[in-house]
């Protein structure tokens, strides 16, 4: 068994007078716990419906047509840099690299293709429902300008029109307060495509404090697929290292989830995947940390990337004494899932929709959205519907994917009214000969919203 290994840095030798009313004890929406989520204009209809959405107009983006003899170094070069050289890159997790022109041709048809049916970049909220900052998606006629230019043979073009893509800008931290590092380095298991492995880490401090920001810093680029940090109270300390003992390897199996937290206990307190813009909370929000609490560190590695050897990923953490918002990542579903009762998935079925909703009983502000499924998913969604019947949709994924999941930041807070309707709704496709019902394990399936909220 390894234990913790903590760094602090720059702590600032002040103290943590926080007080803070426990508002998850006042807020009636509060009945269940989990991740998290957030979202737009919607159209669903709210309020436990099922999640069927109007076909997107993707033509409706830009109708200009497109110019004759795109080139490389003027039409391609700035797409694949602002849209696609975060994660496929040498040392990236993606499978290829598409920094040059010889790396795209190699690979030029299945880019096309994946463009075209809008697998990448994997960016999974549908347009229309609301505006999130740090968009990586591609809009109908980037789509058009790359396939034009792949089925036109791919033309250089001159030097001298070479324009630079713009990539998303990782801003970072304003100041890195703590930095918490996996235990011992962790070389995952090659004999699997993908390995979850979630490790333990104790929070160096006594009193409470807000966490104001949140980064990640991957050692293997070429491994780490994601990277999600769950908020567990101290009393669950020992259950956890005695899970970490359990095979004899640093940190323990986990998937879906935290795994030996209950889950009515965890809440996340950030996730990084490759490409995701990291730094500070939005719009001034603090999460508070309690003294003593534990940080649960769920690694998500990818072998197929060709990566090899042991990581050490650390995650930096800025720390605030108070915040200009008190928020707290809201997980959200039907208690009844949870015991199993009512979200059933039977065996070899199609289109198999489960939802629910919630009246809100005060005024929130939503600032970010998650939703999260298994590998069985089909799509899923969260709206709000206001007093006065009108839909606002938070987050809608119509095309779920398990290894690609996100936390969506509105570009601007919403704030939602008391006595709207939230509602989540999922839908799964089950090949299999099982039924299939709620649960932590690869074969259970779950239906999960998550929102970073806050008081107004």
């Amino acid at each position: 068994m390894a234990l913790a290994f903590v760094t602090v840095v720059q702590y600032r030798e002040r103290q943590w007078g926080v007080r803070m009313v426990r508002i998850m004890s006042t807020v009636v929406i509060l009945a269940v716990q989990f991740s998290l989520g957030c979202a737009p204009p919607s159209k669903q209809a709210g309020g436990g419906t099922s999640s069927e959405t109007e076909p997107q107009d993707e033509t409706a983006e830009d109708e200009s047509p497109l110019e004759e003899g795109l080139t490389w170094h003027r039409d391609i070069k700035p797409l694949m840099e602002t849209h696609c050289v975060s994660c496929h890159q040498d040392g990236a997790i993606g499978t290829f690299s598409l920094d040059t022109l010889q790396s795209v041709s190699l690979v030029s048809e299945y880019v096309a293709d994946a463009v075209e049916d809008r697998r990448m970049p994997p960016w999974k909220a549908v347009d229309g429902c609301d505006d999130y900052r740090d968009d990586l998606s591609l809009t109908q006629a980037e789509i058009d300008t790359i396939v034009q230019w792949v089925d036109e043979g791919m033309a250089e073009g001159s030097t001298d029109d070479a324009v630079d893509g713009a990539p998303l800008e990782v801003t970072g931290l304003e100041r890195v307060d703590i930095t918490l590092e996996l235990p011992v380095a962790y070389t995952p298991d090659q004999e699997v495509n993908d390995d979850y492995r979630c490790f333990p880490v104790q929070w160096p401090l006594e009193d409470s404090a807000f966490v104001t920001g949140f980064v990640v810093n991957p050692d293997q680029t070429d491994l780490v697929h994601h990277v999600i940090a769950y908020l567990a109270p101290a009393s669950y300390g020992e259950a956890l290292l005695a899970e970490e003992a359990e095979d004899g390897r640093p940190g323990y199996p986990c998937y879906g989830g935290p795994g030996v937290i209950d889950q009515m206990d965890a809440s996340w307190l950030g996730a990084w995947a490759p490409g995701a813009a990291q730094g500070n909370f939005p719009n001034g929000v603090g999460v508070q940390v309690d003294g003593d609490s534990w940080i649960i560190l769920q690694m998500h590695y990818n072998m197929l990337g060709g990566g090899q050897g042991s990581d050490k990923t650390s995650v930096d953490f800025q720390v605030e004494d108070e915040a200009e918002r008190v928020g707290w990542i809201q997980p959200f579903t039907n208690p009844s899932w949870l015991s199993g009762i009512g979200m059933e998935i039977p065996a070899q079925t199609d289109g198999v929709s489960h939802s629910y909703g919630l009246d809100l009983g005060m005024e929130l502000v939503f600032h970010s959205a998650n939703l999260h499924m298994h590998t069985l998913g089909r799509s899923a969604g969260m709206t709000v519907t206001s007093p006065d019947g009108e839909d606002d949709c938070l987050l809608q994924i119509d095309d779920w994917d398990f290894d690609w999941q996100r936390s969506y930041v509105c570009s601007e807070p919403k704030t939602i009214e008391a006595g709207s309707r939230w509602s989540i709704d999922c839908q799964w496709d089950n090949p299999t000969d099982q039924d299939v019902s709620w649960g932590d394990g690869t074969g259970d399936e779950m239906c999960l919203g998550s929102v970073l909220i806050s008081l107004p």
